[in-house]
């Protein structure tokens, strides 16, 4: 093992890597802190706003899922607080049971028996369902996003298989907020963030922009777009400048705003346990297992999911981790207890987690010295490999929609059917019961699906494939360049459209999202 005390982290050898890195995932800038022991370091690298404002160590990100380990850990304080009281609650309490109005879901059974750790686990039966954050409304409330998951359907029974939704974290702060009649953001900051000094951590945008001696350090977040030239592309390349997102709802899923000097103090705390965290082992026991190899996992046949921590084994080590994204923004945490050692990345753009892989085996590596192991060894180069396939799909221009058509739709007949009504009569708008819409319209011969009221900037422009299916493009560059959607039209037969199907949730193996059309 190689101590950071003889040789700090960011030597020469390391600059180099993280250079090309940046460039090669198209990654403007990244800033990182390492614990050990003691000790603690942090550089920045590239740039916090192009052309040339350069990355610094106290610049603030949006960080995403970093937020779930916090959610997380203030509900293990609620839990512990109410042991005395005349109603105590454990992570066997069903959510149901604490906002029982409003905690309903698809599934009789699941809504009954999902509990504070089934849903901290991720393994309540209900998957990601990303469209509810892109075509739901951007001012709904913690409440009105917690009703609407009845609305959604459910991919697996509870307890069974691991599937990571975001949705479970707003569940479980809308029930920690009624149960304590505090905001969530109000619980951070006073059992979290101001014992530990994390004082330039916020629980919003706009609350970080309200802080005057912080405002200018506020990161602008970009997306990379390959192969294209688009006239909202900033004028240093092909960056795209990402609008923050402006999700009310999204909360103990992924609201903070932080640096990773600040989100070092809670790293430190998460391996010596003498502060906020003392009693509160349990976050990091694993729940659930599943075999599914992430984009930012380490290789191995299986990993686990605690409360907002994937557990991993490194080399006979067990590995604390999890990554964070929101549109133009990603980072990555990792520590090992046992070693004394943790690390923190942020980075302005959607691969920056990705990117921050080869960087996080470095470390690790550093830490634990050379491996002698070749099945590792073997393991290790399959896995760069791996991740370089990723990054060239990721930075390579995609085929134009036509050219996707049979592969994405290969049942549709050849030559393709004509639509069997004229475009004008699909316009409308289309309603989904979980609040999420859209209105059609047809713009210089095309159809395009409007969404004023999305959290994101965006229209689905729809290119015909055959009679009544299309393929949906989503315009908006800060969500990078997603493959095409699927959509359905259903006719009745007094030729009038009433709902169109969205292809939108993988885990429910190629059927439809409806959306009903608004008389």
């Amino acid at each position: 093992m190689t101590s950071f005390t003889e040789r700090p982290p960011f030597d020469a050898d390391f600059d180099t890597l993280v250079a090309q890195i940046l460039e090669d995932w198209k990654v403007p800038g990244l800033s990182i802190c390492v614990v050990h022991g003691s000790h603690t370091y942090s550089k920045a690298y590239g740039f916090a706003e192009l052309p040339d404002k350069l990355m610094t160590t106290d610049a603030s990100f949006q960080v995403g899922s970093l937020t779930k380990p916090l959610t997380a850990a203030s509900m293990s304080m609620v839990i512990n607080d109410s042991k005395e009281s005349d109603s105590p609650i454990t992570w066997d309490t069903p959510l149901s049971s604490i906002i029982p109005d409003d905690f309903v879901l698809a599934d009789d059974y699941a809504t009954q028996h999902t509990t504070i750790e089934d849903a901290l686990s991720l393994r309540s039966g209900l998957p990601d369902h990303l469209w509810k954050y892109i075509l739901g409304p951007r001012d709904g409330t913690v409440k009105d996003h917690v009703r609407s998951l009845r609305h959604m359907p459910i991919t697996a029974p509870l307890r069974t298989k691991f599937q990571y939704s975001s949705h479970m974290y707003v569940a479980v702060t809308h029930a920690l907020q009624e149960r304590t009649g505090e905001s969530l953001a109000s619980i951070m900051k006073r059992r979290i963030w101001d014992p530990l000094g994390m004082n330039k951590t916020y629980f919003s945008v706009s609350e970080a922009e309200a802080d005057s001696a912080n405002r200018e350090k506020i990161v602008k977040g970009y997306t990379w777009i390959p192969g294209q030239d688009l006239p909202s592309v900033c004028a240093c390349g092909q960056y795209y400048l990402a609008s923050p997102p402006n999700f009310e709802a999204m909360t103990g899923a992924g609201a903070m705003v932080s640096n990773v000097l600040d989100y070092s103090h809670w790293i430190r705390e998460l391996i010596e346990r003498n502060g906020p965290l003392k009693d509160h082992d349990s976050l990091t026991k694993p729940r659930i297992v599943h075999f599914n190899s992430g984009d930012t996992s380490l290789p191995g046949p299986y990993h686990g999911y605690a409360l907002g921590w994937v557990v991993e084994n490194y080399r006979g080590e067990t590995v604390y981790t999890h990554s964070g994204g929101m549109p133009g923004f990603a980072s990555l945490v990792f520590f090992v207890p046992e070693r004394h050692f943790g690390f923190v990345m942020m980075g302005n753009s959607g691969t920056a987690a990705h990117a921050s892989m080869p960087l996080a085996v470095h470390l690790l590596d550093r830490l634990l010295g050379p491996s002698e192991d070749s099945h590792h060894q073997q393991k290790m180069k399959a896995y760069f490999e791996q991740l370089a396939g990723e990054r060239n799909m990721r930075m390579s221009p995609k085929p134009d929609v036509s050219v996707l058509k049979p592969f994405i739709l290969p049942m549709l007949p050849d030559p393709p059917l004509p639509h069997v009504l004229p475009l004008e009569k699909y316009q409308g708008t289309y309603c989904h019961p979980a609040d999420a819409y859209f209105t059609l319209v047809v713009v210089d011969g095309v159809l395009v699906a409007q969404m004023s009221h999305s959290s994101v900037e965006t229209e689905i422009v729809l290119t015909h494939a055959s009679g009544e299916f299309f393929l949906g493009k989503l315009t908006a560059p800060v969500l990078g360049d997603l493959p095409p959607l699927p959509m359905e039209f259903y006719v009745d037969n007094s030729g009038t459209v009433r709902k169109v199907g969205l292809v939108v949730e993988a885990s429910m193996g190629g059927d439809c999202i409806w959306f009903t059309r608004k008389e």
